[in-house]
Parts: C-alpha cells; sequence; structure tokens
C-alpha cells in the first residue's frame, strides 16, 4: 500500500513490518507535526517495526521543528516498539547535524538499530536481508505511484 499523504509519500508492507517515507515537498511547521503523527499512526496500525526513512529532499529544519522532535515526538515513537531504521542521510549537512541530534535525544527512549545509507537500494537490502522478490515488490508499487 503507498499513497501520498501531504508532504509524504507513504508505503507499509506489512509481509516485512516495514513503513516507508519519503518527503514530496516543503512543509509548514503544522504539515511537518502532521506528517510525523502519520508516521506514528500508520505505524501502529500496521504493527510496524522497521523504517525506511528517505530524508533526502526533506526542506531544512529549523529550531521549533528540532524542539517538537525531541520534547513531544520522541515519546510517541518510543512506544511503537521500531527495531530497525534505515536512514537515506539528507542532502543539507544542516538537516544531517539535526537528525543525528534527535537521534541522540531518542537513544534514552528506544535502542533501535539506526543505519544511514547513500540510497535506497542499500537500504532497503539491509531492511530485507537481502530478499530479491521482496524489493522488486516494494520498488514497483513505489514506483507506480510517483510515476502516477
Amino acid at each position: 500500500m503507498v499513497g501520498v499523504f501531504g508532504s509524504l509519500c507513504v508505503q507499509v508492507a506489512p509481509q516485512g513490518q516495514l513503513l516507508r517515507w519519503k518527503w514530496q515537498d516543503a512543509a509548514s511547521y503544522e504539515s511537518f507535526q502532521q506528517s510525523f503523527e502519520l508516521i506514528v499512526a500508520a505505524s501502529r496500525d500496521h504493527s510496524v517495526t522497521q523504517w525506511l526513512a528517505d530524508l533526502s529532499t526533506m526542506s531544512p529544519l529549523g529550531i521549533n521543528e528540532q524542539q517538537w522532535l525531541s520534547e513531544n515526538w520522541l515519546v510517541q515513537f518510543a512506544a511503537l516498539g521500531i527495531h530497525r531504521i534505515a536512514l537515506i542521510e539528507p542532502n543539507s549537512l544542516h538537516n544531517q547535524l539535526v537528525i543525528e541530534s534527535v537521534l541522540a535525544d531518542g537513544r534514552r527512549y528506544t535502542h533501535a538499530d539506526i543505519q544511514f545509507f547513500a540510497d535506497v537500494p542499500a537500504a532497503l537490502d539491509w531492511l530485507t536481508m537481502s530478499d530479491a522478490g521482496v524489493i522488486e515488490t516494494l520498488e514497483q508499487e513505489w514506483q507506480a505511484v510517483l510515476a502516477g
């Protein structure tokens, strides 16, 4: 299942308990919060244990977003029980530093295995334990929506 919701393109793959998301465009502060709350809700609703978060196209994060993530959202995230997170590195050094700061704050809430990747194929390979069939299905679904 793949869909575009506000600023995010989101894919849920129940067979791999995987949620994949990517920023589509810039988001206002309110839209940013709604997007992260959507990720939590979708993860909870589909018993997700793995994330593929493509941060490469994320708009520059401000201090308000960073503060909200660290002070409010991390508690919601911790309740999900996410075990593995593959992060596609942000194109912006600023966002890279913000994400690393939020991850450091999150260490008190979760012990998820977090890995950074330069591209989606490597991240999917890690998350699916190199299951070529699952990777192909996920990519076909994803590309169909993006082309759509």
